[in-house]
């Protein structure tokens, strides 16, 4: 294994021993986690499997945020967020990205625990992670209504049909296809959502209901 899939692999074993994340752990081992050279400029998961960048990797300076971005890829998995908000990514993939990560990235931001025998937080969010306080024991829906309401930039973020060319970033397309940029206000605080994680949402494109069923039960 090269660098990344090592810093990868010993992100999931700590998170699997912390008495904190050590819940996910069935979530962790559920589909494929992989390290990829090209497709994927950031992170992204298709609520089963989680995809690593390599070069975005390598740009994520310490180990707790590397332990954040797995756990976070795994956290919109174990909270089903890409079945159940389909509706919320067909209609403005933006802000259903935001609503997203801001609901996982509080759950990360609330763990304070260390690794054992250090004083190196377990997590900690890596650079540019879109987080308000505000929104602590949100639903992402109750976020994603919100941001339609007071949310300045991304409003033109129509996401297309899952798996659309542009919207797939298994095939190396960005996470929308709108053109009112990278910036986005909430409550006065800009976000540069350039680096944010992907959401595939192409397998669930033809996964009847009793497919989506067993991927819920798994």
């Amino acid at each position: 294994m090269s660098k990344q899939e090592i810093r990868v692999k010993k992100a999931h074993i700590a998170l699997m021993k912390h008495p904190e994340t050590a819940l996910y752990s069935g979530v962790m081992l559920m589909g494929k986690s992989e390290v990829v050279d090209s497709g994927c400029p950031t992170a992204y998961t298709d609520g089963v499997n989680k995809v690593y960048g390599r070069k975005f990797l390598e740009g994520v300076d310490s180990e707790p945020k590397v332990r954040g971005l797995v756990l976070h890829e795994n956290l919109h998995v174990a909270l089903k967020q890409l079945p159940r908000g389909k509706d919320m990514f067909e209609e403005n993939r933006k802000l259903a990205n935001i609503a997203a990560d801001m609901v996982v990235n509080n759950i990360i931001e609330d763990i304070k625990g260390t690794v054992t025998g250090s004083s190196e937080r377990i997590v900690a969010l890596p650079d540019g992670a879109v987080y308000d306080p505000m929104f602590q024991n949100w639903s992402m829906r109750e976020v994603y209504n919100y941001l339609k309401k007071h949310c300045k930039g991304g409003k033109k973020g129509k996401g297309g049909q899952p798996g659309e060319k542009g919207n797939d970033p298994g095939k190396g397309g960005s996470q929308d296809n709108d053109d009112d940029g990278d910036i986005i206000e909430i409550n006065g605080k800009k976000y540069d959502i350039s680096n944010a994680d992907e959401h595939d949402l192409g397998n669930l494109k033809d996964l009847t209901h009793e497919q989506v069923k067993e991927i819920n039960d798994a």
